[in-house]
């Protein structure tokens, strides 16, 4: 099988109804130069049978391959050409948005695939969006670029157009304006990582996601990174793709509380020196000082210990590097893009 031009990954954990319909609009505008990569975080539900009962049912049935491990080889040719293939990578075990994501860019490396995409598995893309993403990337000269995200269940409503870096927040989702009426892509400071196409050259000079934190703010800092090496980031608004917002992971949760505080600690601290990152954690700490009233007031002593918790263990962290965990004693969640 020839090098796929384009690689698709699909990071699944508990969401195989998401990610079938995923798959689903990823295949109504199929071409023979994608590959479809499937990485299973370890589901601890009917996920992976249910993807394969699924491809096995179509007419004519996807072409499955299976894979385990995280340095997974390429699989050799099955003798199948007729159908699009699908490739499910098992990692073995739950290694977070960045962990799950690299086995998968790994893979696809090896393929020799010329563009890498990062689709979340809750989301639903418009037909042909994926010919205009890699249209509008290819006319912009850009090595990494996203589409124009709107919420599913409300598709007229934008949720990402476009973002620039910021201090506090490290980031900001703004609706960014297409320069000319004939221009079909706009710069961007940060793509998220709901719908992030990257040419395979920008993983091989500045590596792959940053594996420290286990949940958000990773795309950020992959943009960051792109963008101190030169790398050209735009949006193709018209390249739409619908996400299904917080299906991924419970909103106003400990879980995501606790992994939002941690990744913001940890990659602020990255991304900044050591006096702006001091300025930082003390107006955090006040800021999360006033949130924590709000939640007393509300009742929501979880989101008080998640917070705390999250910036206890981001302190040690510092002291003794480590890789983060899957915060035991918070309910996981199913993962998703920051």
């Amino acid at each position: 099988m020839p090098s796929p031009y384009l690689a698709i990954l699909i990071l699944n954990y508990n969401g195989g109804e998401d990610t079938i319909a995923c798959v689903q609009s990823i295949l109504k505008d199929w071409r023979d130069e994608y590959e479809l990569i499937v990485i299973d975080n370890a589901s601890t539900d009917d996920s992976v049978a249910k993807l394969r009962r699924w491809a096995e049912d179509q007419r004519p049935p996807l072409e499955l391959v299976f894979a385990t491990g995280q340095k997974t080889a390429v699989p050799p040719e099955t003798g199948q050409s007729n159908s699009p293939r699908l490739t499910l990578l098992q990692t073995g075990s739950n290694l977070g948005f960045a962990g799950g994501n690299n086995v998968g860019i790994r893979y696809a490396l090896a393929r020799g695939a010329s563009w890498i995409l990062l689709l979340n598995n809750d989301t639903v893309i418009e037909a042909g969006a994926l010919a205009k993403l890699i249209e509008g990337a290819e006319r912009s000269g850009a090595d990494l670029a996203g589409g124009g995200i709107y919420e599913y269940d409300r598709p007229s409503r934008p949720w990402y157009l476009g973002g620039t870096f910021n201090w506090w927040g490290d980031r900001t989702v703004r609706s960014l304006r297409l320069p000319s009426a004939t221009a079909i892509a706009v710069q961007t400071d940060w793509i998220t990582g709901c719908c992030l196409l990257v040419r395979g050259r920008v993983f091989e000079e500045i590596g792959l996601l940053d594996e420290g934190a286990f949940l958000y703010y990773e795309d950020s800092d992959f943009c960051r990174r792109a963008a101190k090496a030169g790398f050209k980031r735009f949006v193709v608004p018209d390249a739409r793709v619908y996400h299904k917002v917080s299906r991924s992971s419970t909103p106003h949760s400990a879980f995501q509380r606790y992994h939002a505080t941690r990744s913001r600690v940890y990659f602020h601290s990255k991304n900044h020196t050591a006096g702006s990152h001091a300025l930082f954690l003390i107006m955090f700490i006040l800021s999360r000082m006033g949130r924590s009233l709000i939640w007393f007031f509300g009742g929501r002593w979880d989101l008080i210990s998640a917070s705390w918790r999250a910036l206890e263990d981001s302190f040690r962290q510092a002291i003794r590097p480590q890789p983060a965990p899957s915060s035991p004693g918070i309910e996981e969640g199913r993962q998703r893009c920051d």
